[in-house]
């Protein structure tokens, strides 16, 4: 039996990483479009007053602003230039993980600061508290398909966090 094995090195000329997109679909999942139905009419013809949609599922102004606020967040983060090394380094770092945890030292072959790694670490520790704390919160108002769409995003921060404090510590240790 013989078995082929894919390997997959990351693209290093696009970023690769969609980090906005599961906070997109929460935004989507929350106010999904709505169907347009015509009145009923009864057997006489005439039209029934059309039901009323329940207001008290709808989400509020504060939680949709807060969503809109971190895939803000998020979109600049992906968007970043040579001005912001550690939010390139966040994206890389996300990339880098899609496919297992690096080796040690892997930010040394790439040329990338102790400082940087350090306000990388800093950053997605950052988004990582607001994504959980998002995801807290569709959880208490029982929004579980938003919170679906959140969970990965807030595991994948959590792990970028990991992964730039142990290159860190590897740094610190040589």
């Amino acid at each position: 039996m013989t078995t082929t094995v894919a390997t997959r090195e990351p693209d290093t000329e696009a970023s690769g990483v969609d980090l906005a997109a599961p906070v997109r679909e929460a935004r989507a999942r929350l106010e999904p479009p709505t169907v347009s139905v015509p009145a009923p009419r009864s057997a006489a013809g005439v039209v029934a007053p059309p039901a009323m949609a329940s207001s008290e599922d709808a989400p509020s102004a504060e939680l949709l602003a807060e969503v809109d606020d971190l895939t803000t967040a998020l979109e600049a983060v992906e968007a970043a230039g040579e001005d912001e090394p550690a939010h390139r380094v966040l994206c890389r770092i996300a990339q880098l993980v899609a496919d297992g945890v690096p080796d040690a030292g892997w930010s040394a072959e790439h040329g990338i600061d102790v400082e940087v790694l350090r306000a990388t670490s800093d950053a997605a520790r950052g988004l990582q508290e607001r994504t959980a704390k998002l995801l807290a919160r569709l959880d208490t108002e029982e929004r579980p398909g938003p919170a679906a769409a959140i969970a990965p995003l807030t595991t994948t921060l959590q792990v970028v966090v990991v992964v730039a404090d142990l290159e860190l510590f590897e740094r610190a240790r040589r």
